[in-house]
């Protein structure tokens, strides 16, 4: 057991060789000790060990790292990080705003790609062993970031932006390969993606408020039952889901970086009964908030 320290929300990404919006790093570790008490941010944020074992709780679930495992942490997902017995734990964190993996021009032809690492909780993998992507680029493609790192030559900033987009699109290519949704149809047109930004632009702003389907498609110009069968085809949920997923996700935050009770916390996401948030909450996590909340905070 770690002793209990205060949870936090990372303001912005520590200040280091290559600016904002990448972050690279070399992190060290003893065994036995708390690296990274529960936190979030706006970034991504990739994991790849190099030696030892390593407890990463994701959204309320512990995932073990070793050598050659490739973590994921999504935008805005709440996590922590351990150093399990054994060997010094060493890895590189990767941590990037999601503009890294556009185009200058932002084409809204990416966004499809991209939007499973921008969504909390969205993409389908969180941990990739070693054993399914040591055939793939990606510990080659780790190697080139370590090496661009270490020696600083001219335009390593941007060799490493190259390398970070290889990665996702390695990791991409390897869930389409292996027969794994990323939760959006690949039919999806620019006018869908649109679409998308502007629904998840309202439930972010709304979120806490009583909004309903009608609502969102009143605000993008939309018949309900054209809205509704556009949003459930595109990203496989109803609006409704979609809503409840915004909502869970801030909860997941205030769980872990505030004092507010359950009821507290139901009423300041949007819910009006606090039974309601939690059987929403086991629904989404499989884990109770108050079970969440001890579990990422105790490391229960």
């Amino acid at each position: 057991m770690f002793p209990q320290l205060e949870p936090y929300q990372e303001k912005r990404l520590p200040d280091n060789q290559i600016k904002h919006p990448i972050h690279c790093h070399m992190e060290y570790s003893p065994p036995m000790n708390r690296i990274a008490n529960p936190h979030f941010h706006d970034a991504i944020e990739l994991l790849y060990s190099f030696s030892g074992s390593t407890r990463v709780f994701v959204s309320g679930q512990s995932f073990i790292m070793e050598p050659g495992d490739l973590m994921i942490i999504n935008s805005n997902e709440v996590h922590a990080i351990y150093a399990e017995e054994g060997d010094h734990v060493n890895y590189i964190v990767l941590k990037l705003g999601p503009e890294v993996l556009y185009s200058t021009s932002r084409s809204l032809f990416e966004s499809k790609y991209i939007v499973p690492f921008t969504m909390a909780k969205s993409s389908p993998q969180t941990l990739l062993k070693q054993a399914e992507i040591s055939q793939t680029t990606i510990p080659s493609t780790i190697s080139k970031i370590e090496q661009e790192f270490s020696a600083k030559d001219y335009g390593y900033d941007f060799a490493i932006r190259i390398h970070i987009c290889a990665i996702f699109l390695a990791v991409l290519r390897h869930w389409r390969k292996s027969g794994i949704s990323v939760g959006l149809n690949d039919a999806i047109n620019d006018e869908d993606v649109q679409l998308m930004r502007d629904v998840f632009s309202l439930l972010e702003t709304k979120y806490t408020s009583l909004l309903t389907a009608k609502e969102a498609a009143h605000h993008c110009n939309l018949s309900y039952s054209y809205f509704s069968r556009k949003i459930k085809n595109v990203t496989g949920r109803s609006f409704t889901e979609l809503l409840n997923y915004v909502r869970i996700t801030e909860a997941e935050k205030l769980l872990t970086t505030t004092s507010l009770s359950i009821t507290e916390v139901a009423g300041t996401v949007g819910y009006s009964s606090t039974s309601y948030f939690i059987s929403q909450f086991k629904q989404a996590k499989h884990i109770s908030p108050l079970r969440f909340k001890k579990l990422i905070l105790h490391r229960a």
